[in-house]
């Protein structure tokens, strides 16, 4: 129960509580909840609001959770690391459980500033990759709802703004999976009961409401596979994969004989002071666009519609920054 318990301003009816201890197959009546939860406010210091019709129980602001056992330096650790890194993926309901101790993590090691398991968090960062962009802005009850929904496996009827377009569209949309891709957080789901699925960035999203209506799955459909086997954020060209073949320079061979671009990739020399790489990857436009990024330091050899691709992306770039 004291885990059900937010804190403010959010708050839990007794009936909530009562249906919730029921779902957890326990045998209770709101009466013996109501006079259970009274009676643990003496001890562990949350309160209710008599006003209205049902009392109203939460942890007043600025409480620290109750340890047992205390909190040690390690597990501090770990828990400001997901605070840093986890925030955005976390449903909301996680984040009010967990924000008690994040703050007293913080505490904990800013008690201790000769240990050096205190300084660590100021030792380890992520970075991606390109400049690093400011989140877009997301609506807290949007977000809110969203991810009730995807935690109850509940529809949603959405107004969103596809992007490059100056109006909203209604949906309703079955959110399975949450993705954070370079800093922006998409849903992936079908709309009403289609068997494809889309990407909806969640900041697009103006408007969420929770419908009394179960998701709609398609056969088969599991986000792991259309990350990795299917290239969901990739953007595969329809091809499928492709034999490719590529002409590098010394340091670009270097670095991809570190990091494979997959597990039959194989590396020659090439016979110009160049270094020739084959392997079997998916024809996707990420791979154009990575492709483009090492500039003059990769040739596509083949297939003969990436190289294409490539030279037309190459011509374009040249006449734009032609001088007259």
């Amino acid at each position: 129960m004291l885990r059900k318990i937010p804190r403010h301003p959010r708050w839990i009816t007794t009936r909530q509580m009562t249906a919730h201890l029921e779902n957890e197959d326990f045998a209770v009546t709101a009466r013996t909840v109501e006079r259970d939860l009274a009676k643990l406010s003496t001890l562990f210091g949350y309160t209710c609001d008599e006003a209205g019709p049902g009392y109203r129980w939460y942890w007043p602001p600025g409480f620290r959770p109750i340890e047992i056992p205390s909190l040690e330096p390690s597990t501090a650790l770990a828990f400001n690391l997901a605070e840093r890194h986890l925030q955005p993926l976390l449903p909301p309901s996680t984040l009010d459980l967990l924000t008690p101790y994040f703050e007293r993590a913080r505490a904990v090691l800013d008690d201790l500033p000769h240990k050096p398991l205190s300084h660590w968090r100021d030792k380890v960062h992520v970075i991606g990759i390109g400049p690093e962009l400011a989140p877009a802005p997301i609506d807290p009850a949007i977000q809110r709802t969203i991810y009730a929904a995807l935690l109850e496996e509940k529809r949603v009827k959405i107004t969103y703004e596809p992007r490059g377009q100056d109006h909203t569209r209604d949906y309703e949309f079955s959110p399975l999976a949450l993705v954070s891709r370079q800093g922006v957080l998409y849903l992936v789901g079908p709309l009403w009961s289609y068997e494809n699925v889309v990407q909806l960035a969640l900041h697009r999203i103006e408007s969420a409401e929770i419908l009394d209506a179960t998701i709609h799955r398609p056969a088969d459909f599991e986000i792991e596979a259309y990350i990795r086997e299917a290239g969901g954020f990739s953007y595969p060209t329809g091809s499928g994969t492709i034999e490719l073949e590529l002409a590098l320079d010394e340091a670009t061979a270097v670095h991809l004989a570190e990091r494979p671009l997959s597990t039959d990739q194989h590396i020659t020399e090439h016979g110009d002071a160049r270094v020739r790489l084959t392997a079997t990857v998916l024809d996707t436009e990420e791979l154009t666009w990575w492709l483009l990024g090492f500039g003059a330091a990769v040739e596509v050899i083949g297939p003969a519609s990436l190289r294409q691709r490539i030279v037309q992306a190459l011509d374009a770039a040249a006449t734009q920054y032609a001088i007259g």
